[in-house]
């Protein structure tokens, strides 16, 4: 075989193998270098809040709302969520002073990113005295196995090092619970919790158990797994539970809902539906809420700028209208989140819509306790200023 010969397929493939190797080595130096960077901004903001906050807070408010200021400017520069800035920075961290070989070697792009991911896990709750020992056992295995493989031994050299019993393991774990969602494309999505074992196992003992009663019914057509999602989906929307009502707007084009035309509907907290699930939502639906707005403009008659606290009314259009809260790149559901006065009401702003944007809880106090500055022009998206001087404007709604 000729080296040189690109006519000869062995050429060809023994190249784009030695191409694809160099790409995924690069690319996991790229991701420690993020890891890298994002840690040492953060440690900036610890050493130095003055660069995000006012003077006047105490110590402790400084250290906290200047890490909070520093990433959500870095989430808004990188097009990333608050939570993974977070967690790029703790793992670099974890990594950095917990278990230097290995990353020195996933600087180098000798260890991939999955690894490093696994590894900084582990050793997050390492106990101190243990952290030389797992660094030395797992650098050699990081470069060498793959995730799976790796993530098997790198998990029995630390429960080998831990002295906790499995309970002490399983109370701290508990700490971790929770439940999260996520919206998928074709009107579906994912809800996903972290749970103790015991309960999971209860919780499918039950899921299974009136699925299979479903399943016996004559008529019954769905496959056991439809059975589950839709008795999962029943006990959590309270179908089968007599659950406390819970209400969502659904915002639905009136010549749509009387079969004028098909332009879709909007779900709150999820966007775009189609007109046949609108149409059946509607047919359930207890009552109405009408908003009437500018035919041109889509605009709604601000109610009197001298009073401090929103009408319903304008609260409900509100809420439509910004969906989420206004920071860019936040999801919270504007249902949760405060009303603000982007020009405070002691300095003379307005109780208007154009004065008044939805701010989930922490980029309410972040905007009145870190140098983050907001501006929103009439009939326009907020437009936001980091402390750093990075401008971005407020996503605007998904349609």
């Amino acid at each position: 075989m000729n080296l040189l010969d690109p006519s000869d397929a062995d050429v060809r493939v023994e190249f784009g193998m030695a191409e694809a190797e160099v790409a995924l080595h690069a690319q996991w130096r790229a991701a420690a270098a993020t890891f890298r960077a994002i840690d040492k901004v953060m440690r900036e903001a610890a050493r130095h809040p003055e660069v995000f906050v006012p003077a006047g807070l105490s110590p402790r408010d400084a250290l906290e709302f200047a890490q909070r200021a520093a990433a959500a400017d870095l989430a808004v520069r990188l097009n990333m969520a608050e939570g993974t800035v977070r967690s790029h920075a703790d793992l670099g961290a974890t990594l950095r002073v917990r278990l230097p070989l290995l990353w020195a070697a996933f600087g180098e792009g000798e260890v991939s990113t999955q690894n490093a991911r696994e590894a900084g896990g582990l050793a997050s709750d390492l106990p101190e005295e243990h952290w030389e020992v797992f660094d030395l056992a797992i650098a050699g295995p990081a470069r060498q196995l793959t995730p799976p493989r790796f993530r098997a031994k790198a998990r029995a050299l630390r429960d080998k090092l831990l002295v906790e019993t499995a309970v002490e393991r399983h109370e701290r774990g508990l700490l971790e619970r929770g439940v999260w969602s996520e919206h998928d494309r074709d009107g579906m999505g994912w809800v996903s919790a972290r749970l103790s074992s015991e309960q999971i196992a209860l919780a499918e003992a039950h899921i299974d158990a009136l699925a299979f009663e479903l399943q016996k019914r004559e008529d019954e057509s769905r496959t056991m797994q439809q059975l589950r999602a839709d008795v999962v989906a029943d006990l959590l929307t309270g179908r089968e539970t007599g659950a406390a009502r819970v209400t969502v707007a659904l915002t639905v084009p009136v010549m749509t809902l009387l079969g004028g035309t098909d332009d879709p509907a909007v779900l709150e907290g999820v966007g775009p539906i189609d007109v046949e699930t609108a149409r059946a939502l509607c047919a359930t639906a207890p009552s109405f809420t009408r908003i009437l707005t500018d035919p041109i403009r889509g605009t709604v008659v601000a109610m009197d700028p001298q009073q401090y606290r929103p009408s319903r009314a304008l609260k409900r259009w509100l809420a439509h209208r910004d969906v989420t809260c206004t920071f860019p790149g936040c999801g919270r559901r504007a249902a949760t989140c405060d009303l603000d006065h982007v020009t405070a009401w002691a300095a003379g702003g307005s109780t208007t819509a154009d004065n008044l944007a939805h701010l989930c809880r922490k980029h309410h106090t972040m905007k009145h306790s870190t140098r983050w500055r907001v501006d929103k022009p009439p009939g326009r998206l907020s437009v936001w200023t980091s402390p750093t001087g990075f401008v971005r404007t407020a996503h605007p709604p998904p349609f």
